[in-house]
């Protein structure tokens, strides 16, 4: 069993396609959501676990439509999906905003937005820990991969795991840890 990472993959949002200048270019929505599911499932199996830090998929229309969109959604992918939420994901009932989370000797702390952005309109509160070893984010597409945020006197590492900037596809808690050794 493997622990993955993605997050922004804006399934059925048809402006994302050209919001982010997706490459390889994809025609439509459709054409996109094919390409991201297969990747996803090329990559994760079964009994993986992944967890997805925010925008799976926009669903539109009144409470329950958003809902079921999301959960029939859900269920093209593989591996046991862990959502967060992010700013998109009005299908997502039970999602939470925060994860925070010993994954072998690494405290990993997760949200969608980069831990310097405090998005007002969301009234939850992003106290990060100071024990944290990483943090892992979404929402800023392909602006950037690495970046390093300070608690205190303490740097910590900030990896993007969006799907834009790690080939549209999920990637492993060790391809993140090489990218934070090689950057720190």
């Amino acid at each position: 069993m493997s622990v993955y990472f993605t997050a922004d993959l804006h399934l059925h949002h048809a402006n994302i396609v050209r919001y982010v200048h997706r490459n390889p270019p994809f025609a439509d929505a459709a054409e996109m959501d094919r390409g991201l599911i297969r990747n996803w499932n090329r990559v994760v199996r079964r009994h993986d676990t992944v967890y997805h830090l925010g925008d799976f998929c926009l669903a539109r229309g009144s409470h329950g439509d958003a809902t079921r969109i999301y959960s029939d959604t859900r269920r093209m992918v593989r591996g046991k999906a862990v959502f967060l939420k992010g700013n998109h994901d009005n299908g997502l009932r039970r999602g939470r905003y925060v994860i925070c989370r010993r994954i072998g000797r690494t405290k990993v702390f997760m949200r969608h937005w980069p831990p310097w952005d405090h998005p007002g309109r969301f009234p939850h509160s992003f106290i990060i820990p100071p024990d944290v070893d990483l943090i892992l984010c979404g929402h800023v597409h392909d602006k950037w991969r690495h970046r390093v945020h300070r608690v205190g006197d303490r740097a910590i590492p900030v990896i993007n795991v969006g799907t834009d900037v790690w080939g549209y596809r999920p990637i492993s808690l060790r391809t993140i840890t090489e990218q934070v050794l090689r950057y720190t």
